[in-house]
């Protein structure tokens, strides 16, 4: 009885550690579950706005970036492989970015892609770059699913902008699917456009 009653502060101290840690991990698990997209695992609205907010005082390009014909290769191919297209589109672009770059899913099949403004040929660079890892094919068993995609893109600070340069690059986006889809649109007075061959003017 008196070897258990020494012991006793001893178990609950570990009971205690115990518990913390359940809570800590379990914490950390539901916040990161917070910013990932459900079905994709890729960050998600509250994650764009996270980092936006971190990047408030910088000017920056976000490419609006949308799948071209994503509902037909839903409805061909069924949710699982749609989920399956967009997971590995996602991936290509998440080993392209950088730490200062953000790449996001705001919508089924719509994201986000910001980085920090160099100049315009770094800026189209990245367009290029982003457009040329989109187009691709994944393979399932016999069957091979073409993914293309349109990118809008809009230039400026962040501060109290971000709704604004986000509506300026879907504007853009609009822009790229309304003349043909599977290129790029800068977004200015003129909707300039710069398929690869083209200055960003």
């Amino acid at each position: 009885m008196l070897l258990i009653e020494k012991s006793l502060p001893l178990l609950v101290m570990v009971m205690l550690v115990l518990i913390l840690w359940i809570l800590f991990i379990s914490r950390n698990k539901y916040k990161k579950m917070a910013f990932q997209d459900f079905s994709s695992g890729l960050p998600n609205r509250h994650a764009l706005h996270q980092f936006v907010h971190k990047k408030r005082k910088k000017k920056v390009a976000i490419f609006y970036i949308d799948l071209d014909n994503f509902k037909y290769i839903y409805d061909t191919y069924g949710h699982i492989k749609g989920d399956q297209v967009v997971l590995s589109f996602g991936n290509k672009i998440l080993k392209l970015k950088d730490a200062k770059q953000g790449f996001f899913r705001i919508g089924g099949d719509e994201f986000v892609f910001i980085s920090d403004y160099v100049n315009k040929d770094y800026t189209k660079k990245v367009a290029e770059s982003l457009l040329k890892n989109i187009n691709h094919s994944i393979y399932f068993k016999d069957q091979a699913i073409t993914i293309r995609g349109s990118i809008g893109i809009s230039i400026g600070r962040l501060h109290n902008n971000f709704e604004l340069l986000l509506d300026e690059a879907d504007q853009a986006l609009q822009v790229a699917k309304q003349q043909g889809k599977n290129q790029i649109v800068y977004h200015d007075a003129n909707h300039c456009k710069f398929p690869t061959v083209h200055r960003l003017c």
